[in-house]
């Protein structure tokens, strides 16, 4: 797989018909943000196209197996602590792209022992589902999403967490490698090389029918 900069150049050499060049029209960091933007689309729609509602499935939420493993996102996270919250927190170096059911976010494990595993809770519900029966019950352990940053319940401080997100292209640093899956790259060229020389066409049109002032 390549880096966002690896497919601008890509597009670029396409509508250079050749090498890439310093003085070209078209600044290559415009085109990156067109990728970006194919990119997070184009997974969004492949997700949505293939999700079934609460109401026809057996589990009420994506789960992991579902998205592809190419755009999955893992990394490792050393935690803190939040004095005025007074809970353990982990700062996302990446976020999600928004997905049904909270499926950008797809897996936070204690690294440390991947057996515990924490679950997504509403945020600014935790002080309503901590004190429930149910979830004493269960001895899970939670996590809310605030911002970039992950908090957990008060009964867990882990100090490592392994999390497997669905990134935004935006969040994605430029030299990463560019979570896709086979056929993706193709896509996003040809959209990318389509729109430009649409761009191009407009503008030419625009030429033409002022040829005469």
């Amino acid at each position: 797989m390549a880096t966002r900069k690896q497919l601008a150049e890509r597009v670029l050499r396409i509508l250079q018909g050749g090498d890439v060049t310093k003085d070209s029209d078209i600044d290559i960091r415009e085109i990156m943000l067109h990728i970006d933007s194919e990119r997070d689309n184009l997974i969004q729609e492949k997700v949505i196209q293939s999700y079934k509602p609460a109401s026809k499935r057996a589990v009420s939420s994506v789960v992991a197996h579902e998205i592809l493993g190419t755009y999955i996102t893992e990394s490792t996270y050393l935690t803190g602590f939040d004095n005025n919250r007074e809970k353990t927190f982990a700062t996302l170096l990446q976020y999600p792209i928004d997905l049904p059911d909270g499926a950008g976010l797809l897996y936070v494990h204690d690294t440390e022992d991947f057996d515990i595993s924490f679950s997504k809770m509403p945020a600014g519900m935790e002080r309503i589902y901590a004190g429930l029966p149910s979830l004493s019950a269960s001895n899970r352990s939670y996590y809310i999403q605030v911002g970039n940053r992950i908090y957990f319940d008060e009964e867990s401080s882990p100090e490592q967490v392994t999390i497997g997100l669905v990134a935004t292209s935006s969040s994605l640093l430029d030299d990463e490698v560019y979570p896709l899956s086979p056929g993706d790259e193709s896509i996003i060229i040809r959209s990318i090389v389509d729109l430009y020389n649409i761009m191009a066409g407009v503008e030419q049109d625009n030429i033409n029918d002022n040829i005469d002032k």
